[in-house]
């Protein structure tokens, strides 16, 4: 029979509010104007490319940096703001950085153990072994993390972070380090820890995917700024503007102009809701929403590209009027190869219409 785990500590979850959250290194922001609720055991992850103001948005929240305006609460308290400030040790907050921190001339166990020191030595020592058990590495307590593997050293950076029973946990690309065969088990692990923790927690991240998987919700930002907030399904299906829609899945982009409410293309119209007559506008259609059936139905198209993928292949097809071949992700379709002529059919449920921007 399979070892029963010993149970992850559940923590007193708090709720974290940003006021009109403001940062400038300098003369230049870094966050501009940030306001969130979130809410006890609720996981929110922060997502945007480099630059965008995440990691200082997480290093205002642990008291690494000060805010230059608004104010950050856990619950009632004021962490920070006009006139109040409440050190990083004080806080009740827990940090998994990327390069995870443990300390090489300590064993796990003892990394573990290092923030209870409140408690007596044998009594952290068992709350420790514990929260190692959680994460399946009981066997390596008397290693030291030089031992591990990058994903066994998260997961003690993990242990260690959680075991105080922490209100919030923040993590700042935690999984970054590790490769793509370890990423997702990691992963999984990590937020089967979480969920039972009940932490209420923030993990920063660029990776999309990822967000979707772990989060409740998703911050997007961009320059500093929330550009949207919302479920995973909510950004994907309803993303506010044509940049949300590129970060969350490859697109085929078409330009048209709206006629009636809706935009006409070479590829078809399609329902363009809150767009004026007359607008440019672009039908941005996913890879997956473009089928292909025999000529002579459809659009006419021209495979140029085959690629096998695997699961999906991998289809670029000419069109005429389309200055771009399109992107077509579908399982394999027998004998059909670069140069076959093809009927291009667009699923209206995969397309984003939004207006155009730029010349």
């Amino acid at each position: 029979m399979q070892q029963a785990l010993a149970r992850t500590p559940v923590s007193l979850a708090n709720r974290l509010t940003l006021d009109d959250v403001t940062h400038a290194y300098g003369e230049r922001p870094s966050v501009r104007g940030i306001s969130l609720v979130v809410h006890p055991g609720e996981i929110v992850c922060l997502l945007g490319q480099s630059g965008c103001g995440k990691t200082t948005l997480l290093r205002l929240i642990a008291g690494i940096e000060r805010p230059t305006g608004g104010q950050i609460l856990l619950d009632r308290t004021v962490l920070a703001g006009p006139g109040a400030y409440v050190p990083p040790e004080k806080r009740n907050i827990g940090l998994v950085f990327q390069d995870y921190a443990l300390f090489p001339h300590l064993t796990n166990l003892q990394n573990v153990a290092f923030g209870l020191r409140a408690l007596k030595p044998e009594e952290a020592q068992g709350e420790a072994l514990r929260a190692l058990q959680r994460v399946r590495l009981e066997n390596h307590a008397a290693s030291f993390p030089h031992a591990l593997s990058g994903g066994e050293q998260q997961r003690v950076a993990l242990a260690r972070a959680l075991v105080p029973r922490p209100g919030i946990l923040l993590m700042d690309e935690p999984f970054s380090g590790l490769d793509s065969r370890l990423r997702s088990s990691v992963r999984t692990e990590t937020l089967n820890v979480l969920r039972e923790a009940r932490a209420t927690c923030i993990i920063v991240t660029h990776d999309p995917e990822e967000a979707m998987r772990l989060g409740d919700r998703i911050a997007l930002m961009r320059q500093g700024r929330f550009i949207q907030v919302g479920t995973p399904e909510e950004l994907y299906r309803r993303p506010v503007d044509l940049q949300v829609a590129r970060f969350f899945s490859e697109i085929n982009e078409v330009e048209g102009e709206v006629e009636r409410g809706r935009i006409h293309t070479p590829l078809g119209s399609f329902a363009a809701p809150g767009l004026a007559e007359g607008t440019r506008a672009v039908a941005a259609i996913r890879p997956q929403g473009v089928d292909l059936k025999a000529p002579g139905s459809g659009t006419p198209g021209r495979v140029v590209v085959h690629r096998f993928l695997g699961e999906l292949d991998l289809y670029e097809v000419a069109v005429e009027g389309v200055d771009r071949p399109l992107v077509a992700r579908r399982r394999t379709l027998a004998g059909l190869f670069r140069g076959h002529d093809v009927g291009v059919h667009i699923d209206p449920a995969e397309v984003l219409v939004f207006a155009a921007t730029g010349p």
